[in-house]
């Protein structure tokens, strides 16, 4: 183990002693306590800076040499090579950091053995303590920078301490830095900064009224610092170090008196400007300047359709109505299995699966435009109330003969004007309650049209910078909650603009994606970024006119004889039609289909005829098939012993009605009278189409016979006559 933790469990108890004196840890308790006081002293960086303070020069070399080594240990040969030493004054001052607990070596954890060649290394979080004091000391005299900058050159773990010695709310590793220190910023007033004076300790206090009495605006040292403040003479020594380390501790975290080396190298305290004259910084900062990305820094995502979400939406129309759909309660997240299943055809989908809360969006638009129906998922399936099993509804008949842009354009209607936030209600890391959605949506759509098209931004920084300008912009009575935070209403400072900024994000990597008004990329180390589609700059200019899909003259298919289909001009219809009795291959502006046994099997076994297959594609392909395609498409076909069926209505009038009438009646329903059915006592008609709808024929047939005078009434067969 190169932890700290198990080297110090692997030392005797009298080098624990030994360790805990050089450190100046005073030690009380069993052996546990012990280690644990230990290993947080020594992970301190306070106490990391007296120790360098006390070390020979020798040591810092090797302790340099250690930290900054990528190979995490080294032989003792190389380390007085790189280092300079003779390999006995590098044995010697490894003795030395060995005994003081800093060095450890591989193998085991007994003291160096004349004439043996080692590995020595640093543990872990030794390695990490140093550099930064390292840091520190390259860095030189930082009091005069402004406490940005100050905050800049903190490591995560310190910045989250230091936030909530502030007052926020912080989840470590949920927050980045830049919303972290913009939101400290802005808490830095004078009434805040009296109440974190008022909370000091005794000896924190002490050393503050010293600054506040001696620095003015510069820098003192801090060996002056503690003989003003009485902090030098104790008959405990260890007592006094741990004192004025928690003293520092409680400074430095608060952001009070910071800690820096001067141009001579002595360690050396401050207090910064910020907090010296908190009247002259502004309660709400400005963000730094929205600086555009250089193009290329960004690794863009891959091009998609320009109407994938509409295409999408086609997808998972088919594949419920091909194999239904799982249960699923709006809001909750749907069956992953059924996610997995879906999105390697999507254009919109993940590694393993779509983005979150993406296939929710897409039922969600099915639902609110009449594509999909709700129906009860079986009796005892499901507890919730709210549970439903979509359905394709008939609409899909008219939807598909629209232009993918006619369907974009509707399916973002109705998403602008949904009273709720469809699009991210299955994500659970925000709660928000009262807001004004379609104002926010109209809100934000302008200012992505009014930015400029041709520069890649940061996502946080966008959405910081929005949010500042117009803190209400999801509503001036909304309430946020999320895993950092609440915020309440009358939140008009900092935690409202925060609050904001995190819905937009979310805004910008859900619906704005997903509908193409933003294109997304990935900044190394820096994270997603966002520039305008040429969709998201026009959005606010004609926005009830939906451009026409490319049209080109030709045919729209291609198909070759081992049963691959390419679709040269992809719409709707074509997308639903091969989809029906083809399976995809390959998902492009130009998708790939393969006809295979099972895909025309189980179209035949939706209702279509080999016919109606090969006269679609010979159609739209503008040439007959090939022998062998043709041959195969009958071979695949042949063995489903089908029965055709037909749904139809004997109409039986009392005594003294015209049968002629009624056959008038039926054929004006659009119901086909069966030959010869109106010379016996009932007229036979049928319903149109194999896979007519027939409740609504039964309607349009009882509304044509209340037209014509007739009462229409259903009633049980007639019994068959005695001795028939």
């Amino acid at each position: 183990m190169r932890n700290l933790l198990g080297r110090l469990n692997a030392r005797s108890a009298e080098d624990v002693q030994r360790i805990a004196r050089f450190w100046q840890v005073p030690l009380s308790g069993d052996r546990g306590r012990q280690i644990g006081s230990l290993y947080r002293t020594m992970s301190d960086i306070r106490a990391a800076r007296s120790v360098i303070e006390r070390l020979d020069a020798d040591s810092i070399r090797v302790i340099r040499e250690l930290t900054s080594s990528n190979e995490g240990s080294l032989p003792l040969a190389d380390i007085a090579k790189r280092t300079e030493l003779t390999e006995e004054e590098a044995r010697a001052v490894a003795v030395r950091l060995f005994r003081a607990g800093i060095l450890a070596r591989e193998g085991d954890s007994q003291e160096l053995p004349v004439g043996v060649l080692p590995r020595l290394f640093l543990p872990r979080e030794l390695g990490l303590v140093f550099r930064r004091v390292q840091d520190e000391i390259d860095a030189g005299d930082l009091s005069g920078s402004p406490i940005r900058v100050l905050l800049q050159v903190q490591d995560t773990f310190s910045l989250e301490e230091s936030a909530a010695r502030w007052g926020i709310n912080v989840v470590p590793g949920l927050r980045n830095r830049d919303e972290l220190i913009g939101q400290m910023l802005r808490q830095m007033t004078a009434d805040r900064i009296k109440r974190l004076v008022a909370a000091l300790q005794p000896d924190a206090r002490r050393i503050w009224d010293v600054m506040q009495a001696r620095s003015l605006g510069g820098t003192l040292l801090l060996e002056t610092v503690l003989d003003d403040a009485g902090l030098v003479e104790a008959t405990n020594a260890d007592r006094l170090a741990s004192r004025i380390r928690d003293a520092l501790d409680e400074l430095e975290t608060s952001l009070l008196v910071l800690h820096t080396y001067d141009r001579e190298g002595r360690r050396s305290l401050f207090v910064a400007s910020d907090i010296v004259q908190p009247e002259v910084a502004p309660t709400t900062v400005p963000l730094r300047p929205l600086i555009p990305i250089d193009p290329a820094e960004i690794v863009p995502a891959a091009p998609i359709h320009p109407h994938a979400l509409a295409w999408d939406l086609l997808t998972v129309l088919r594949e419920i109505a091909n194999h239904g759909a799982p249960i699923w309660v709006p809001g909750e997240v749907i069956s992953r299995s059924w996610q997995r299943r879906l999105n390697g055809r999507l254009w919109l989908g993940g590694e393993d699966l779509p983005p979150e809360g993406y296939l929710g969006f897409l039922l969600q638009l099915g639902l609110s435009v009449g594509l999909l129906q709700r129906s009860a998922p079986p009796p005892g399936t499901h507890p919730d109330r709210h549970a439903l099993v979509p359905l394709v509804s008939p609409m899909i008949r008219e939807w598909r003969g629209r232009s993918f842009a006619e369907q974009s354009l509707r399916l973002r209607s109705v998403w602008l004007s949904s009273d709720s936030w469809i699009e991210a209600r299955e994500r659970g890391d925000v709660e928000v309650w009262g807001p004004d959605w379609r104002g926010f949506r109209r809100k934000l759509l302008e200012s992505v049209a009014d930015m400029e098209h041709s520069h890649w931004y940061l996502l946080r920084d966008l959405a910081d910078r929005l949010a500042e300008t117009d803190p209400a912009l999801i509503g001036t009575s909304m309430t946020v909650a999320s895993s950092r935070a609440v915020t309440q209403p009358d939140d008009e400072g900092a935690g409202r603009v925060a609050a904001t900024a995190q819905v937009i994000r979310m805004e910008f990597e859900t619906a704005l994606s997903w509908f193409g008004f933003v294109e997304r990329g990935q900044m190394q180390r820096k994270g997603l970024a966002i520039q305008v589609s040429e969709r998201g700059r026009d959005t606010t200019q004609q926005p009830d006119v939906a451009a026409p899909d490319v049209e080109t003259s030709g045919a729209a298919l291609a198909v070759a004889e081992n049963g691959t289909v390419t679709v040269l001009r992809p719409q709707p219809l074509h997308i639903w039609s091969m989809s029906a009795f083809a399976d995809l291959e390959h998902l492009s502006d130009e998708p790939v289909f393969q006809l295979r046994p099972g895909s025309v099997g189980r179209a035949i076994s939706a209702g279509f005829d080999l016919e109606q297959i090969v006269t679609y594609l010979e159609r739209h392909s503008g040439t007959e098939l090939q022998p062998g395609m043709r041959t195969s498409l009958k071979e695949w076909t042949a063995g489903f012993r089908r029965v055709r069926m037909q749904r139809s209505v004997v109409l039986t009038p009392d005594a003294g009605t015209s049968l002629e009438a009624l056959t008038r009646v039926a054929q004006e329903a659009g119901l086909e009278v069966m030959a010869n059915s109106a010379t016996g006592e009932s007229v036979h008609a049928v319903y149109p189409g194999a896979d007519a709808d027939s409740a609504a024929a039964e309607e349009r047939l009882l509304a044509a016979l209340r037209t014509g005078g007739f009462l229409g009434q259903w009633s049980a067969s007639p019994k068959p006559k005695s001795g028939t």
